[in-house]
C-alpha cells in the first residue's frame, strides 16, 4: 500500500511539473541585459544596462533614452518606455541605464571637473559604442536630484551631446555660479536643443533662480518646458514627469 501511495505521489509531482515549466525569458518578460564597457577616459570597467524594444530588429532605427541613477531607475523607467511605445504615444526606443555614482564627486570645488570627465566618456566612448551596436536617431538623457544637476550641466556646457535633456527637481546648489549667470546659455546660441525642467511645490531658491534666468536669457534655439508636479509621492511624480517629458520630446522632434 505504501508503495502504491509513493508511486501515486511521484506521478502527481511529475504531472504538476509538466503543467508549469520554466521556459526562460521571452520578449514579454525580459527587461534587458548588462554589458561591461572598458573606459580609458574613466580608467575603469563599468556596467551599462540595455533594454531593446519588444520588436527590435537590427536594421531598424531607434531613438535612445539614457537614464542616469540606473541602479534605481532602469527597471521602472524602461518598462514605462516600453508601455508608452506599445500604446503608440512615443516611438519604440532603446533605453540604456548608466550607474554614474562612482564617477561623480559632489564637491563644490571639484564637481565641474568630474562632470566634464563624465561628458567626455559619454561623447568619446559610450555614445560611439552604442552607435556601433544600434542604429540610433534622436537621443535624450534623464536625471533627477543630483543626476538632474548632471543633465542640466550637460545641456548648458555640451548642448550637442544629446537632442534632449530631462532634469527632474535638480540640485543646483553646487553650480549656482553657472546657472545664475547671464552667460549661462552662451554655448546654446545657434543650437536647437530640447530641455525639460521639473520643479517642486516646496520653495527651492536655486531652481527658482535658474527658472528666472531661463525666462530672461534663454536663446531662441533652446526649446524649454517647465512644470511643477502636485503629486506628493516621489516615485509617482518621477515616473509621471519622465513619461510627460519624453512624450513632449518626441512630439517636438517630429514636428
Amino acid at each position: 500500500m505504501e508503495k502504491i501511495i509513493f508511486i501515486l505521489t511521484l506521478s502527481i509531482f511529475f504531472t504538476l511539473s509538466s503543467i508549469g515549466q520554466n521556459l526562460g525569458d521571452s520578449p514579454q518578460t525580459k527587461l534587458g541585459f548588462t554589458t561591461i564597457i572598458k573606459s580609458e577616459v574613466l580608467e575603469d570597467s563599468l556596467e551599462i544596462f540595455t533594454h531593446l524594444p519588444f520588436n527590435y530588429k537590427k536594421n531598424k532605427e531607434f531613438p535612445l533614452v539614457l537614464l542616469l541613477d540606473a541602479n534605481a531607475s532602469f527597471k521602472a523607467f524602461a518598462s514605462c518606455t516600453e508601455l508608452m511605445a506599445y500604446e503608440r504615444s512615443i516611438p519604440l526606443s532603446i533605453v540604456v541605464g548608466f550607474p554614474q555614482y562612482k564617477y561623480t564627486n559632489y564637491d563644490s570645488l571639484g564637481v565641474e571637473a568630474t562632470l566634464n570627465l563624465l561628458a567626455k566618456f559619454i561623447d568619446e566612448e559610450l555614445l560611439p559604442y552604442l552607435n556601433s551596436k544600434y542604429n540610433l536617431t534622436h537621443t535624450i538623457i534623464w536625471g533627477q536630484g543630483g543626476s538632474g544637476l548632471i543633465s542640466s550641466y550637460f545641456m548648458l556646457e555640451y548642448p550637442d551631446l544629446f537632442d534632449g535633456y530631462i532634469s527632474d527637481i535638480p540640485d543646483f546648489r553646487l553650480i549656482t555660479k553657472k546657472t545664475n549667470s547671464k552667460n549661462a546659455f552662451d554655448k546654446l546660441k545657434d543650437k536647437n536643443v530640447n530641455y525639460y525642467l521639473f520643479g517642486s511645490k516646496s520653495k527651492d531658491i536655486y531652481n527658482e533662480a535658474f527658472l528666472n534666468n531661463l525666462k530672461s536669457n534663454a536663446p531662441k534655439g533652446l526649446n524649454w518646458n517647465f512644470s511643477i508636479s502636485e503629486e506628493p509621492n516621489k516615485v509617482i511624480y518621477l515616473l509621471n514627469n519622465y513619461m510627460h517629458a519624453i512624450e513632449l520630446f518626441f512630439n517636438d522632434v517630429e514636428e
